[in-house]
């Protein structure tokens, strides 16, 4: 969907202004939430308010056009409107966000989506959901792509698990390892 259950916002936030990351790729960016909050932590919240004083670099991936929103043009500084599995990017990030997207991946492509972030930022927060019966979600609004097409879990997205409750996960994953060490976990 182009929004997600909200109870994981306060965490990912804090693991976000705790990595303060210079560049922010937000994989399946929906309808904007998360691009906004990222700038309003690490941004706006330091007076940079306009994009000529914007320190921070967030960009976003969305296949669905139907999903643009003013949000868009507001507070990314690029989103790529295409599929992540056939995106050729410009740069490398520093961290690699993915909030309720792998789950929409049949077996074998959602670990190819995941090795994909790895090798795109040196971080890789992922939010799934965590429950059994989230495979029967369907279509929503009529799009196919919204489907859930695999049942996740911390121990077989890998990296380090650092949020979990009935409905959903948080893991991190560095093919560096740097995020381990430090003191952003709670």
């Amino acid at each position: 969907m182009p929004s997600s259950d909200p109870i994981t916002v306060p965490q990912v936030i804090k693991l976000v202004v705790g990595f303060n990351p210079s560049s922010i790729l937000d994989i399946g960016c929906g309808n904007g939430r998360y691009g906004f909050l990222f700038r309003e932590a690490l941004d706006m919240n330091y007076g940079r308010m306009k994009p000529e004083s914007w320190e921070k670099t967030i960009d976003g991936v969305e296949m669905i056009h139907d999903y643009r929103s003013p949000i868009h043009d507001c507070f990314y500084n690029k989103v790529y409107w295409e599929d992540w599995l056939k995106i050729d990017l410009e740069k490398k990030y520093d961290l690699v966000f993915m909030g309720d997207v792998l789950e929409h991946f049949i077996e074998g492509l959602w670990q190819e989506a995941l090795d994909k972030a790895l090798y795109s930022g040196a971080v890789v927060i992922c939010v799934c959901p965590n429950w059994d019966g989230s495979i029967n979600q369907g279509a929503v609004f009529g799009n196919e792509s919204e489907k859930h097409r695999v049942v996740l879990s911390p121990s077989k997205i890998g990296g380090k698990c650092v949020w979990a409750n009935t409905k959903a996960f948080i893991t991190i994953n560095s093919l560096y390892d740097v995020c381990v060490e430090r003191d952003v976990l709670f």
